[in-house]
């Protein structure tokens, strides 16, 4: 079954919206950066594993620009918006259609580059401590969306209505 542009566009928005209903409910406050600990991950380890690069893409960066923005985090916005866009690219890049080692190659870079990357933006909105503070939530973070991603990945491979490919 061919599925058009639309139909493709139209899955990842649910996605995110799913995403960001996901992350919104599960979610546990880090007071050191005054952000927080959520599923976000998992949607976009899934829609990059299982749509390539540029659903990653997408994925990511709407998925973390609009959590912070309903979730009360506009300062994150921008940060979230490039980060998880970059991540989800990353994973989508390097595992999309591939093999177990080189997904999980790529869930580990787009991983490191979420943390090194909240790093660096909680530097800049806070300060050095602050960012180095959320190092250990991050790394949480991304191993429960893994978890949750490599659960659910099976499950979206027996679906042949649901194409990620954009």
């Amino acid at each position: 079954m061919h599925n058009s542009k639309s139909q493709h566009i139209a899955i990842l928005a649910v996605i995110i919206a799913f995403n960001i209903a996901l992350s919104y409910v599960i979610k546990i406050p880090v007071p050191a950066t005054n952000g927080f600990v959520n599923l976000v991950e998992a949607g976009i380890f899934i829609a990059a594993l299982l749509g390539g690069a540029r659903s990653g893409l997408i994925v990511g960066g709407m998925s973390g620009l609009l959590l912070d923005l309903l979730a009360g985090y506009p300062q994150w916005m921008i940060f979230s918006l490039v980060i998880h866009g970059a991540e989800g690219l990353l994973v989508g890049y390097i595992g999309y259609r591939k093999s177990i080692l080189p997904q999980a190659i790529a869930l580990l870079i787009g991983s490191l580059v979420m943390v090194i990357g909240y790093v660096l933006a909680g530097a800049i909105l806070y300060n050095w401590p602050a960012g180095v503070a959320s190092i250990v939530g991050n790394i949480a973070q991304a191993v429960m969306g893994l978890i949750v991603a490599l659960i659910l990945i099976p499950v979206f491979k027996r679906m042949p209505q649901i194409d990620l490919k954009v």
